[in-house]
C-alpha cells in the first residue's frame, strides 16, 4: 500500500496488533482491526510495535508490515504486562509519538445474569488495560510536547446493544479516559481521541456471531454492509497524524450511519 507518509519517522504503539481468528477469502492473514491498524501505520511511514497476547500473532503483523517493527507479548489482563510493553518499546526506540489502544474482549450477559468474574474481566481488558498503557506513554510524551492517542471504541459505549452490561459500561468508561487526556494535557502538546467501531467485519465478529449471521447484521446498517477493518484503520491513521492536529477530546463514530438512523436498530 502505497501512501503519502503523514507519519514517516513517528513511533508507534499498537495494542492489540494481532488477529484471532478465521480469515475472510483471499486474505493471507486474518485481518482483525488491530492488525490493519498496525499495517496501516507502517504504510505510512511509521515504525510500529505490535503487542498482543499471542507473541506469534504478533509477529505475523511485523512481517507484514511495510517497514521496521517490534513484536511484544502483552497479556491486556495483566497490569504489569502491559506496563512492561510499554517500557520496552520505549528501550527499543525511545520515544513514541503514537499510542493506539484497540484489544478489547465482548460480553455476553445482561444485568440480570452479569458475573463478577466477566465483568472483572472485561473491566480488566477493555478498560485497565487501556489507562496503563496511556500512562505509561504519557511521561515521555510530555517530555516531548507532542503525542497522539487513539482509543478504538465501540458504538457499545453510546448506545446500548441490550447485550452486555460489561461491554457497554467499559466502552462507555474507555471514551471517558480518552477524554480526560485530551482536556487535561491538550495545552503542553497531548492529543487523544477515539475510532468507535460499529459492526466491523472482522474476526472477531465472525468468531462471536458466525459467518451465517452477515447478512442480518449488514441489513441493520444504513450503508448495507459490514465494515471492514481496514476502514477502521484509515480512520486511526488520520488521528494519528497531524492531518488531525487541532482535533482532540472527539469520538469519530465509523458505523456505516446506523449511530445516525431514528429508530437505532438492535
Amino acid at each position: 500500500m502505497a501512501l503519502e507518509g503523514r507519519l514517516a519517522g513517528q513511533v508507534a504503539y499498537v495494542l492489540g496488533g494481532g488477529s484471532h481468528g478465521p480469515a475472510r477469502p483471499g486474505e493471507p492473514l486474518p485481518m482483525g482491526n488491530g492488525r490493519a491498524i498496525a499495517l496501516r501505520l507502517a504504510a505510512e511511514g511509521a515504525t510500529v510495535v505490535v503487542g498482543d497476547i499471542d507473541l506469534g500473532r504478533a509477529q505475523a503483523t511485523v512481517a507484514a508490515q511495510a517497514g521496521p517493527g517490534l513484536a511484544v507479548a502483552v497479556d491486556a489482563a495483566d497490569a504489569a504486562s502491559c506496563q512492561a510493553a510499554v517500557a520496552s518499546a520505549l528501550g527499543s526506540f525511545g520515544r513514541l509519538d503514537i499510542v493506539v489502544c484497540n484489544v478489547g474482549v465482548s460480553g455476553r450477559e445482561p444485568i440480570k445474569a452479569q458475573s463478577v468474574a466477566e465483568w472483572e474481566y472485561s473491566e480488566a481488558v477493555n478498560l485497565r488495560s487501556h489507562w496503563l498503557t496511556a500512562q505509561a506513554a504519557l511521561e515521555p510524551m510530555l517530555a516531548r510536547s507532542r503525542g497522539a492517542f487513539v482509543f478504538v471504541g465501540s458504538t457499545a459505549g453510546l448506545l446500548s446493544s441490550r447485550r452486555s452490561l460489561s461491554y457497554e459500561a467499559t466502552k462507555a468508561a474507555q471514551l471517558a479516559v480518552m477524554r480526560h487526556i485530551a482536556v487535561r494535557y491538550a495545552a503542553r502538546g497531548i492529543r487523544a481521541n477515539a475510532v468507535v467501531l460499529g459492526v466491523i467485519d472482522s474476526p472477531l465478529v465472525r468468531r462471536e456471531f458466525g459467518e451465517e449471521g452477515a447478512p442480518a447484521r449488514a441489513a441493520v446498517v444504513p450503508m448495507g454492509r459490514e465494515g471492514r477493518p481496514e476502514e477502521a484503520a484509515a480512520a486511526v491513521a488520520f488521528l494519528a497524524s497531524d492531518d488531525a492536529g487541532y482535533v482532540t477530546g472527539q469520538s469519530l463514530i465509523v458505523d456505516g450511519g446506523v449511530s445516525a438512523s431514528w429508530p437505532t436498530p438492535s
